[in-house]
C-alpha cells in the first residue's frame, strides 16, 4: 500500500491533483471493485460492485481540524463462487470517519449494517435474507481536482441475526479498490 501511495502521488498527474481540497467538497460518489473470502466454513468467493454515495456531516479542515465524518450509503452486487454460482444483493448505510493524511491522501475508517439477500449453494450460508454488520479502513488518493483512487480492507459478518433457529454466520475478508469523485 506504501509503494501504491507512493506511485501515485508521485506521478506527473499529481500537479493535476494539487488543486484537491477536501475543505470545499459537500459529498462523494464512487463505484469499487470488491474481492471477498469467507474465513472459515465452506469457501466462498465474492466478486462485487459496490456503488456509493456519501455526504459530509463534518467535512477535514473545518469544524475538527483534519478530521471528517461522512453518512455514506453503498449498494452490493457479487457474483458467488462456491459449491455453484450465485449472487448477493443488497444495500448498506455507514459512516466514514477520515483523516486527511497528506493534502493529497485521505485515511478512513467506516462501518455500518445493512440488509443482503443471498442466493450462494454452500453450507456457510444458512438463508437468503441477511444482515451485514462490516468495518473496514482504507486511503482516497488524489488523482485530479476532484477524483480520488481507493484502496481498502473490509470485514463483514453475514447472519439472519437469529430471527431463525438455523443461524451460520458467514464471515469474510473484503479487498476494495475504486474511483471517488468528492463534488
Amino acid at each position: 500500500m506504501v509503494l501504491v501511495l507512493a506511485a501515485v502521488l508521485g506521478l506527473p498527474g499529481g500537479a493535476r491533483a494539487a488543486d484537491f481540497d477536501y475543505a470545499n467538497f459537500q459529498g462523494e460518489y464512487g463505484l469499487r471493485f470488491g474481492y471477498g473470502k469467507s474465513i472459515h466454513k465452506a469457501s466462498v468467493q465474492l466478486y462485487s460492485l459496490l456503488p456509493r454515495w456519501g455526504i459530509f456531516l463534518l467535512r477535514p479542515g473545518h469544524t475538527l481540524g483534519p478530521l471528517g465524518i461522512s453518512f455514506v450509503v453503498e449498494g452490493i452486487l457479487s457474483v458467488a463462487s462456491a459449491e455453484d454460482t450465485g449472487f448477493e444483493v443488497g444495500i448498506t448505510p455507514m459512516f466514514k470517519f477520515t483523516y486527511v493524511l497528506f493534502p493529497k491522501a485521505l485515511l478512513f475508517v467506516e462501518g455500518g449494517a445493512g440488509l443482503i439477500s443471498e442466493g450462494i449453494n454452500s453450507p456457510a450460508i444458512g438463508h437468503s435474507f441477511n444482515f451485514t454488520p462490516q468495518v473496514g479502513a482504507g486511503l482516497d488518493i488524489a488523482l485530479m481536482p476532484r477524483l480520488g483512487f481507493t484502496l481498502a480492507y473490509r470485514f463483514r459478518h453475514s447472519s439472519n441475526a437469529g430471527i431463525y433457529k438455523e443461524n451460520p454466520a458467514f464471515n469474510c475478508n473484503f479487498f476494495h479498490a475504486g474511483l471517488t469523485y468528492y463534488y
